[in-house]
């Protein structure tokens, strides 16, 4: 049985298009074969976003950019041979670490908000720019306090958070009439101030009112313990009252004792 070739295996454009594909699989190997490094900091915090070249390509000078709505806007530059520039705007704030040509980083200093953005690191070479983007991720922990106030059958709770990013409040049972105003403080940091009235009286609010507040995956509650509330606010004027009996009681029977004493000795 014979086999018949297929001669269009050999022909120029079969081979024209398997060194297109060739040149093209180096080429996308080449633009990921950088290892960016992201990062997140403290705000106030000092902070550096690492850039390694994997590819063994001859660099010759080095970019950082920072990305503002989309576009990009240039930081610094250092080469081969040429010394670190620092664009205005950056000079102060930022610091490009001259490692070498195939690894390099830029170094924040008291980190503010206006740092929270995307980076690209460029890598010029003679076979063109390679990029990476790497992140920074600013923020600043969290602060939360509850407060509340019963009276006249009414509950007034408020629950008050701030950090970076924006904390969220929420209320577990979800039902009352609820308000919740945000505040941009001047630091960059976000504070929400979520409050609650509850009409005590309600059986749907027996169980305890609590307040959630959740930051950068971490969950902390408040609780307003409405049974322990009900159940017990009356027993302190119960063991007042009944001291004060006791009190009367045994002042009563001292005097009454006293004045019995005093007829029995003829005074």
């Amino acid at each position: 049985m014979l086999f018949k070739v297929n001669e269009d295996f050999s022909s120029p454009w079969t081979f024209q298009g398997l060194i297109v594909g060739i040149i093209s699989i180096l080429f996308s190997s080449a633009q990921g074969s950088i290892e960016p490094q992201n990062e997140a900091v403290e705000l106030g915090g000092n902070v550096s976003l690492r850039c390694v070249l994997k590819e063994t390509l001859e660099v010759t000078q080095v970019t950082w950019q920072k990305k503002i709505d989309g576009n990009f806007d240039n930081i610094g530059t250092y080469g081969k041979g040429k010394n670190q520039t620092i664009n205005n705007g950056y000079k102060g704030k930022v610091n490009i670490r001259v490692l070498e040509l195939k690894e390099t980083a830029i170094t924040f200093w008291n980190v503010s908000i206006q740092e929270n953005a995307c980076y690209r690191c460029i890598f010029n070479t003679l076979t063109g720019p390679i990029s990476k983007e790497p992140c920074l991720d600013v923020y600043d922990h969290l602060r939360s306090f509850l407060h509340y106030r019963i009276s006249d059958g009414h509950l007034n709770a408020t629950c008050f958070a701030t950090g970076l990013p924006r904390p969220n409040i929420s209320w577990v049972p979800a039902r009352g009439e609820k308000t919740e105003n945000e505040i941009i403080n001047p630091n960059g940091t976000l504070s929400v101030i979520s409050s609650i009235l509850v009409n005590t009286s309600d059986s749907q609010y027996a169980q305890d009112l609590i307040c959630k507040v959740s930051h950068r995956g971490v969950e902390r509650e408040f609780k307003v313990p409405m049974k322990e509330k009900a159940h017990w606010s009356p027993v302190p004027i119960v063991i007042t009252v009944s001291i004060l009996i006791i009190v009367i009681v045994i002042s009563g029977t001292i005097v009454l004792c006293r004045r019995r004493h005093r007829k029995k000795r003829g005074f």
